[in-house]
């Protein structure tokens, strides 16, 4: 039995715990959600929590008309920090796409979590897609870079089309190749064709520990 979440500050030894959480708002996409919540199952090390799935947008402190504001994406996740508590341990990640927003639009939220402790954002230029690619390709080539264009390779990679499981036994594969061609490492925003999700997949390998990865693999 896993136990209890704790808080942020000073918390109480009865409420300690094995596990790390990672806390992932994925901007109410179904892709992404479905992406990471396999990551649940990997191990006991590990609890992902999509943000999406734990505030309703009846719970926000204000109602906005587009999603694409960065104040409605901070003030979700505020939201459920405060329902559900973070420890010292745990990660916050805004995984997004790069063709929602603006560039000041993302520098607002980078800069937000330039500012807290363990807060992240890992963007994918232009959609999450490129992510996807770079498990079964080392490099996109030829490929028209909308969104549109990238779901349709993405499906035409694996026979049957693009399902989370057939992809996620590729994870060590779309790391190393997310990350060799990220041409500027040390910044928030990729370039078109590149994402910053490999940060997001090696801080979760990380915990998760290759062994486990690999019973989880031999489970599905």
């Amino acid at each position: 039995m896993r136990k209890k979440r704790g808080y942020q500050r000073d918390t109480p030894k009865e409420l300690v715990r094995d596990y790390k959480l990672f806390a992932i708002a994925c901007e109410g996409g179904k892709r992404e959600p479905a992406y990471f919540r396999l990551f649940e199952n990997m191990s006991r090390k590990v609890t992902v929590d999509i943000i999406e799935d734990k505030v309703s947008e009846q719970e926000l402190a204000h109602k906005y008309e587009t999603k694409s504001a960065p104040k409605w994406v901070l003030d979700r996740a505020v939201k459920y920090i405060e329902k559900e508590g973070l420890t010292d341990e745990d990660d916050l990640w805004f995984v997004m796409d790069k063709d929602r927003w603006t560039d000041e639009q993302l520098r607002t939220i980078a800069d937000y979590c330039s500012e807290n402790p363990n807060w992240h954002i890992v963007l994918s230029n232009p959609c999450f897609e490129v992510w996807l690619y770079f498990h079964k390709k080392p490099q996109i080539s030829d490929v028209d870079m909308t969104c549109k264009a990238l779901k349709t390779e993405v499906a035409k990679l694996e026979k049957g089309g693009y399902s989370p499981a057939k992809f996620i036994p590729n994870l060590f594969d779309a790391i190393s190749n997310a990350e060799n061609v990220d041409s500027d490492k040390a910044h928030f925003l990729p370039n078109s064709g590149e994402t910053k999700v490999y940060q997001l997949g090696k801080a979760l390998i990380e915990i998760i520990g290759k062994k486990d990865f690999e019973a989880f693999l031999r489970s599905m």
